[in-house]
């Protein structure tokens, strides 16, 4: 297996390199971090719904659109990018490609365990430490290859994630932010001194190699280069991002895989947050004027989620 122990990249070519690996129909392992931050939103998710354009252009955040799965993620420096990509026909992969991530988070999960992290895995793709998202994951079909790609949260800026996201006003905002911070963890959470990307590609090197045998050490060539420019081009089209995606009801945030908070208006000056852990109400907060709902909240935890619960405006 081919390794591009990358280091810090430019936004852009922290996605674009395994993007030109795997339509050149080439397999390797890539590591990295992003010089500079930016907003990446899944294959399937829908711009207008998902994001507030404003504020990324205010802040000039850059936007970009994966081939792989997943939902929107905010992405800096505070993240080491672990990224492997196999030719389809390879006898390792599943039919079900979902079933692979137990396997391909493995290095992940031992890196975590040696910096004390309790990570383990929480079906199908994130990590879990303690009750709390530590690692979001994704995979796709690229070419005649599949990309797998993965991340360790050294630290994460929990403000920045929850102004980038469109969300019905500031009280909702302030929530999804507290929600975020109960429900996820980072290594600055749990280690009391820094903690270097040069010390955490080691222990994914290390953890990889016990699945791949030898990893080749790579630089960058020149087909790599031009393949990553050409999708960037591509990648960087507004079209491209603006591609139309899937769409709710009613404004659904995935915080992780069994917790999604939910907006629903309940009269014209009025809305409700509610919080979903394994399809059940788990909280509930109410905005504007909802104070009728007040009496209802306590009655409602721990009821399986349904659109009528609330009933209708």
């Amino acid at each position: 297996m081919d390794l591009y122990d990358l280091g810090e990249v430019s936004w852009w070519e922290s996605q674009c390199y395994y993007h030109a690996l795997a339509y050149l129909g080439r397999e390797g392992l890539i590591l990295c971090y992003p010089s500079s931050p930016y907003v990446c939103l899944g294959l399937h998710d829908d711009l207008d719904q998902e994001i507030d354009l404003e504020y990324c252009q205010r802040q000039r955040i850059p936007l970009f659109r994966r081939e792989t799965g997943g939902g929107v993620v905010y992405l800096d420096k505070g993240q080491v990018f672990f990224q492997l990509v196999l030719r389809q026909d390879n006898s390792c992969l599943p039919l079900r490609r979902t079933r692979y991530y137990e396997q391909f988070l493995q290095p992940a999960i031992s890196a975590y365990k040696y910096f004390g992290l309790p990570a383990k895995l929480k079906p199908p793709a994130d990590l879990n430490a303690a009750g709390r998202k530590c690692s979001g994951n994704a995979c796709g079909d690229i070419g005649k290859c599949t990309a797998y790609v993965g991340n360790l949260l050294v630290d994460f800026d929990y403000t920045v994630m929850s102004k980038i996201l469109k969300v019905p006003g500031s009280q909702f905002r302030q929530y999804l932010r507290q929600t975020m911070q109960a429900n996820m963890t980072t290594l600055k959470d749990w280690v009391n001194h820094s903690v270097g990307y040069d010390d955490l590609a080691a222990l994914l090197v290390e953890g990889f190699k016990r699945q791949w045998g030898n990893l080749e050490a790579r630089t960058l060539d020149d087909e790599l280069i031009r393949k990553a420019k050409e999708i960037y081009v591509k990648t960087s089209n507004p079209e491209w991002i603006a591609l139309p995606g899937r769409k709710h009801t009613e404004r659904t945030i995935k915080i992780a895989e069994d917790i999604l908070l939910l907006e629903r208006r309940t009269g014209p000056d009025s809305s409700t947050a509610i919080l979903l852990h394994n399809g059940k109400v788990e909280q509930m907060r109410f905005f504007g004027k909802a104070a009728c709902f007040f009496s209802r909240a306590d009655s409602l935890i721990g009821c399986e989620w349904h659109e009528d619960l609330l009933g209708r405006p």
